[in-house]
């Protein structure tokens, strides 16, 4: 009996698991959504571990790596937003963090004088490229307990979950 104390204390996601089968249905749900959630954060703790001494936390990243990816180097903030999936004021603190550090600024859209524009300026092309080369030789976080195989299975089934998100 020791033992299984011992063994359910371990891993919380299976003892919730087993709480949670004790009273309502689904329990495989239910230990996929905490595993999940539970993952993530371990996952964002590691990757942030990363990019704090470069002055970033995971949601930096995102701005810059999406300004970075654009052959111009700049995204209106809307854009942003409807690519990170977050709020227009996130948007804002984020930016605004950004420009205070000197890694985007924000220019007028020549063609629509209404529409921020987000750049990425030298300071911040370079701040992501060491970040990401950086995050990537850390294995990206908790990833790197996985090899190439896990993580393709891995990327499959959160696809599954992408495609069934409406955006």
């Amino acid at each position: 009996m020791r033992e299984e104390t011992a063994a359910r204390v371990d891993d919380p996601v299976e003892e919730a698991a087993r709480q949670w089968a004790l009273r309502y249905p689904d329990p495989e749900g239910f230990r996929a959504l905490v595993s999940l959630v539970r993952g993530y954060s371990a996952t964002v703790r590691e990757v942030e571990a990363v990019l704090r001494p470069l002055g970033l936390n995971i949601s930096r990243f995102e701005v810059l790596l999406l300004l970075s990816f654009r052959r111009s180097g700049a995204l209106p903030m809307m854009r942003i937003r409807d690519l990170l999936l977050v709020h227009g004021s996130s948007v804002t603190y984020l930016v605004n963090r950004l420009e205070e550090a000197g890694l985007v600024e924000r220019t007028a859209d020549p063609d629509d004088g209404r529409v921020s524009l987000v750049r990425l300026t030298d300071a911040g092309r370079e701040r992501i490229d060491r970040a990401a080369r950086e995050l990537a030789a850390a294995g990206f976080g908790s990833f790197a307990a996985l090899d190439d195989g896990e993580l393709g299975r891995l990327s499959g089934l959160l696809g599954a979950l992408r495609r069934e998100t409406p955006a």
